[in-house]
């Protein structure tokens, strides 16, 4: 006698569906989400000019000029530094650091943009760092911005490009190269001597980059100025391009940087950029490079120990930071 099978064939189907995503999360959470150190490459790279002032023998007692001290970047910028440490809401000053943060509007309405920006002096280049989440290098750690401002001690911090999402993408910090094969995005490179350049990933060459002294770089983007600091109108993502909460770093010139933070998704408060907004907002600002950063819930700018913006659904921790931040010995 045959029995007949009373299981109709359409829940295979979705006992089988149940089963592909129930591994699938498993493996995204394992492989993205549970914290674990990742082998670093861990390249130490040398500024250049030290290496050449280290081959050169130098005679002290001939340094008679009373700015012998001060460096090149401090007696450009001097009207910008103060003897002392200056801080209001909205500025910081002192021999080394400038900061002016101002907030700005564009549009009005529920078409109205709100963003942030931080005019940023430096005198030496170790001003301009960075931070990992927890101090660690791996995949999975984060950390509240704000936690890590402080751990720090930042004057001015942003959300930096999220490198612990993967294993992927070049990723120097603070002069030590961790990963050095590119992905498929944009990189920013900053250089020992102040210089910030952008490369797509076929562009970038590392044994290139730490001939020149490169000291931080990003695998993000995309850049949003083309080589000749024009803005960009068109990228190849459409994923990239809607109205969302942006982070963005800028160049003017070696010594002089800007932190730009938009917020987003808040209808009649800011509704965010697009990404070609974004890039005419850059050249409107005067940058020679830019750099798009990790955006949505994670931007997120910090000044002096507080929260600056407001980050969409309260912000999400980060797995780096860039940061603006006296000198250690200073």
């Amino acid at each position: 006698m045959q029995i007949k099978n009373s299981f109709p064939v359409w829940r295979y189907y979705v006992i089988d569906l149940l089963f592909v995503a129930i591994f699938c999360t498993s493996f995204y959470f394992l492989y993205y989400k549970l914290p674990r150190d990742l082998v670093s490459e861990n390249i130490v790279i040398i500024n250049p000019e030290e290496q050449s002032e280290n081959s050169e023998s130098v005679d002290s007692d001939c340094n008679t000029d009373g700015d012998s001290d001060l460096t090149d970047w401090q007696i450009k910028f001097k009207d910008k530094f103060s003897d002392k440490i200056i801080s209001t809401k909205n500025t910081y000053k002192s021999p080394n650091i400038s900061i002016r943060l101002s907030k700005q509007t564009k549009g009005s309405g529920k078409s109205l943009i709100t963003y942030y920006l931080g005019d940023i002096y430096i005198s030496k280049i170790e001003c301009f760092a960075t931070g990992l989440a927890r101090d660690k290098y791996g995949v999975g750690y984060s950390e509240n911005l704000l936690d890590m401002d402080k751990r720090l001690n930042a004057r001015i911090a942003i959300n930096g490009d999220y490198y612990g999402i993967g294993n992927r993408g070049v990723c120097i910090r603070n002069g030590v190269a961790y990963r050095t094969k590119a992905d498929t995005a944009d990189i920013c490179v900053l250089y020992y001597d102040g210089t910030m350049k952008t490369y797509t990933a076929g562009k970038f060459d590392f044994e290139e980059a730490v001939d020149n002294g490169a000291y931080q770089a990003w695998n993000f983007g995309p850049a949003l100025l083309d080589k000749n600091g024009k803005n960009i109108d068109e990228f190849p993502s459409s994923r990239v391009t809607p109205k969302n909460p942006r982070t963005a770093i800028g160049y003017f010139e070696p010594g002089h940087y800007c932190f730009v933070l938009v917020d987003g998704r808040s209808p009649g408060y800011s509704t965010g950029m697009t990404m070609p907004e974004l890039s005419s907002l850059m050249r409107e600002l005067g940058c020679n490079a830019a750099y798009n950063l990790d955006g949505g819930q994670s931007s997120t700018l910090t000044f002096n120990d507080r929260v600056i913006n407001q980050p969409y659904n309260g912000g999400r921790p980060c797995s780096d930071c860039i940061i603006i931040k006296e000198a250690d010995g200073d």
